[in-house]
């Protein structure tokens, strides 16, 4: 219960010592006449701010420590005030991790899922141009890429090539091909919201639903000689 008490005193003890080293920062900065070129004085107050924290918050942990636990030797309270310090980085780091997962957009370079989709069996290639794909994540809408060598044949059946970036964490994507005379494809893209790397595509899916394009008709679900087919993963 000392070292929790302890840990409590040390945050308020950080943040009033944050505020604190602020005005402190602020005064220094007038008396020191520092130019706000680039920002200066606005990073040396933020630096006096964060030294001031950083005294606030081990001189509030050693005096709990000290007096309401009543810890009076030099190793008594140097190793209850570095288990403190062990168990608030351990409480930051999970913190951190919970909200980078919560997060909507990826930080940091996007992951990219590299697709191939595979037409019927004698379907006609289409122009290249004429191709159009979508990709629906989340708040997000990604055009993805055909790749340059981007059609290639599995038999009689032609396979189309491509990737896109996953801007987004969610997982709710849903990939949305347009061939000429041909329904929309809907292709549900089962990966976590935070989609693990891979090396190798995954199994052929068979599309989800297509779009007849109508004003009065809703996606339907194929029949059995509208077999377009998806397979993907995650570069690492």
């Amino acid at each position: 219960m000392n070292i929790i008490i302890a840990l409590v005193a040390g945050l308020i003890g950080g943040a009033a010592g944050i505020f604190a080293g602020i005005g402190v920062g602020l005064l220094l900065v007038d008396a020191l006449a520092i130019s706000s070129f680039e920002g200066g004085s606005g990073y040396f107050t933020l630096l006096i701010g964060l030294i001031g924290g950083v005294i606030g918050f081990f001189t509030a942990t050693i005096l709990t420590l000290r007096y309401r636990g009543r810890y009076r030797g030099f190793g008594a309270i140097a190793g209850r005030t570095a288990l403190i310090v062990i168990v608030l980085g351990i409480l930051t780091t999970i913190g951190v991790q919970i909200r980078l997962a919560t997060v909507e957009h990826f930080s940091g370079a996007s992951p990219r899922m590299l697709f191939e989709i595979r037409l019927p069996e004698g379907a006609p290639v289409p122009n290249r141009n004429d191709i159009n794909i979508e990709l629906h994540a989340g708040s997000q809408r990604v055009g993805p890429q055909l790749d340059e060598q981007w059609i290639w044949h599995d038999g009689n059946r032609p396979v189309l090539s491509g990737f896109t970036p996953l801007y987004t964490r969610t997982s709710s994507r849903m990939l949305i091909v347009s061939l000429p005379e041909t329904p929309r494809l809907l292709f549900s893209i089962k990966l976590a919201s935070t989609p693990r790397p891979a090396k190798f595509y995954g199994d052929w899916q068979r599309v989800d639903y297509l779009d007849d394009g109508k004003a009065d008709s809703q996606p339907r679900k194929p029949n059995k000689n509208e077999n377009y087919e998806i397979r993907y993963y995650v570069a690492e």
